[in-house]
């Protein structure tokens, strides 16, 4: 994967070391950081209870209306397997029509992406024809990549835009959108066009410095990419 060398996960070793005034009650130091933490852990257990859809068809009728789909009926599924599901997560979030993309495997398939896909927009014969990737065509079942793998190329950004990221174990969101989270992935990653970064900065209402960043990463990925 030598195109991704130089997207580095960040290093919590490299963040400068924070210096704490050392007290006489050191006991109660690590009682409160533990009862902050709990609650911490409690509150976003909550917030993912009531926010994240329960079921496949909820997740995908929320997606679906986020995106401005009329119908979860209109919301096709497929999966492409390729050599890099970072290439192809950048690849298939840029095409017209993908809804959500998400990095896996299935049996005889070391790396996939499993699209949703707007029916009315695209189907799979166009999403293999355009992103010259193998549609994979018996359904075989599908296993999601860790969390670390997908949405690689928006993870990695050092600073600026990683943070818009939730859910990522299923895939990712941002701005509560599984079409942004793509969008914005292939954009980082060099993929797409003009057109579609000034579409993702105002639907996804991107501040001034969410968008310049976001077009320093697209065009300096673009530019290697050449």
């Amino acid at each position: 994967r030598s195109l991704h060398s130089n997207l580095k996960p960040t290093n919590r070793s490299d963040q400068p070391e924070r210096q704490f005034t050392r007290i006489s009650t050191v006991s109660v130091a690590p009682s409160l950081r533990l009862m902050g933490t709990a609650r911490s852990k409690k509150a976003r257990e909550q917030q993912e209870r009531t926010s994240t859809p329960k079921t496949m068809q909820e997740r995908t009728e929320a997606n679906s209306k986020q995106a401005g789909v009329s119908s979860s009926s209109d919301v096709g599924e497929c999966q492409l397997a390729m050599g890099c599901y970072w290439t192809g997560e950048g690849t298939l979030g840029a095409l017209p029509g993908v809804l959500e993309t998400t990095a896996g495997s299935c049996p005889g398939h070391f790396e996939t992406v499993r699209v949703r896909y707007d029916k009315k927009l695209t189907n799979p014969k166009s999403l293999e024809s355009q992103s010259g990737f193998k549609l994979v065509r018996i359904n075989t079942g599908f296993i999601h990549a860790r969390a670390s793998q997908q949405k690689y190329y928006l993870q990695n950004t050092k600073k600026g835009l990683s943070n818009l990221l939730t859910e990522i174990s299923n895939g990712g969101k941002v701005r509560g959108s599984t079409t942004y989270a793509a969008q914005m992935n292939s954009l980082v990653g060099g993929y797409g066009n003009e057109n579609l970064l000034q579409k993702i900065a105002s639907d996804a209402k991107l501040s001034k410095s969410e968008e310049l960043t976001l077009r320093r990463y697209f065009e300096g990925r673009r530019a290697q990419r050449r």
